[in-house]
């Protein structure tokens, strides 16, 4: 019983946890480099780095994690499981703590390759 547990707990971390974090890093990635690729000029200004940090971070991450949390608390609503819902959130909840690192690490590693695009630019 204690390895089915277990392998339940796991299954729900890697859909509900791995794979929107996946998803949303991807999606990230994709849309910078698309925006790279059409103007390399405009990208080493700040206001290419600012929308993505203020605008499509936040909106892909809302998505993605959203969906994710809806699915699962219809799933374990419907399945009559003896685990609390998620929604709605709380405002110290640990959701909400893992969507403020995601952002930092997503908005620390834009700012990073940002950074370094600007530099080669420069020489």
């Amino acid at each position: 019983m204690t390895g089915f547990v277990f392998s339940e707990a796991a299954y729900e971390l890697v859909l509900f946890g791995f794979v929107p974090l996946f998803l949303t890093v991807a999606t990230v990635w994709i849309l910078w480099h698309v925006s790279e690729k059409i103007n390399p000029d405009e990208i080493t200004d700040i206001q290419p780095l600012l929308i993505f940090i203020i605008v499509v971070i936040p909106f892909v991450m809302l998505i993605y994690g959203g969906l994710a949390t809806v699915l699962y608390d219809k799933m374990i609503a419907v399945s009559g499981g003896s685990q609390p819902a998620l929604l709605p959130l709380e405002p110290m909840s640990g959701v909400t703590l893992a969507g403020a690192v995601i952002y930092i690490g997503l908005t620390v590693w834009l700012w990073s390759h940002w950074r370094k695009l600007r530099i080669r630019q420069r020489l």
